[in-house]
């Protein structure tokens, strides 16, 4: 990778994320969140589905489940992308905050048509799940939506995570090679710098 060539770390997540969906790997937009349980003071982890939308990295999660209610509290995060096949992956930290209801919708209508059937029918806030009665909503589902777009759930909440904080790794953990760290400088523009691996 050629640092002095990388003006622009989202653009340049852009083509990575293209590249490992192009190289084959299975959900290149997939990514690990983090984020703070305010309550316990502690972190949480769970792979989203992430798309990109200008500058922003935008996901959904249910708002009355974990991750909402963590975001709610303490509206900082970071997700990881790792693409085992291109022995790459992307850290980025950045300020979250809930997405316009247009934004929202525009997006929730480009997810695949399984993945807006699977959060219809979830009910995540359930501690313990009864998986036979998440089976029977979405056969509902699948029979309610049949031919027609699913909408999406009113719980269903769309955010967007405005990075602070790139970092890109590659060539595996085998390798002696530098990290290259991006991170957003006062004038909004972005500060590079070269890491040790």
């Amino acid at each position: 990778m050629n640092a002095c060539k990388i003006s622009d770390p989202i653009r340049h997540l852009a083509d990575w994320i293209e590249s490992a969906r192009a190289g084959g790997e299975r959900d290149a937009h997939a990514a690990t969140l983090a984020t703070v349980d305010p309550c316990l003071s502690r972190p949480s982890v769970r792979t989203v589905y992430v798309q990109l939308d200008d500058d922003a990295l935008v996901f959904f999660v249910n708002a009355r489940a974990g991750k909402g209610v963590q975001l709610r509290w303490h509206p900082h995060a970071a997700l990881c992308f790792f693409w085992r096949g291109l022995q790459q992956q992307v850290n980025v930290e950045g300020v979250v905050e809930v997405l316009e209801d247009a934004a929202a919708q525009r997006l929730w209508s480009q997810r695949s048509r399984e993945s807006t059937l699977v959060a219809c029918s979830s009910d995540q806030h359930a501690v313990f799940g009864d998986l036979d009665a998440f089976d029977a909503r979405l056969k509902q589902a699948r029979d309610r939506y049949s031919f027609e777009r699913i909408p999406q759930p009113d719980n269903w909440i769309g955010y967007r995570l405005l990075p602070t904080r790139l970092e890109f790794w590659s060539t595996g953990w085998h390798r002696a090679r530098p990290r290259y760290l991006f991170e957003r400088a006062p004038d909004g523009g972005w500060q590079q710098a070269i890491q040790e691996p």
